[in-house]
């Protein structure tokens, strides 16, 4: 899947995930450089809405709403939860979705 693919991909659900708390989505990983291989799954993550009440379950709910959308391996996680020491490498490579 090509990064301009995967990006109208995962736009095809901004609304569901806006409904979840969703403020902004954002393709990171191969996908998002141009080097993904047929079986590359999709590196999203996200921002939640400061005054959206996010929980564990909120997050599982956009995985599956994802992954159901694009019909392959989504891997999901919020911001916040980007590792320390790869946070501004993987925000400096991704692309925002919405």
């Amino acid at each position: 899947m090509t990064r301009e693919q995967a990006i109208a991909e995962i736009a095809v659900s901004a609304a569901a995930l806006r409904a979840r708390g969703v403020e902004a989505a954002y393709l990171f990983g191969s996908t998002a450089r141009g080097e993904a291989r047929p079986d590359s799954d999709l590196d999203v993550f996200i921002d939640v809405a400061p005054d959206a009440k996010f929980s564990l379950l909120d997050l599982a709910g956009v995985h599956r709403v994802l992954n159901e959308a694009i019909g392959r391996k989504v891997d999901v996680t919020t911001r916040e939860s980007l590792h320390p020491k790869l946070r501004s490498e993987i925000e400096r490579d991704a692309v925002r979705v919405f």
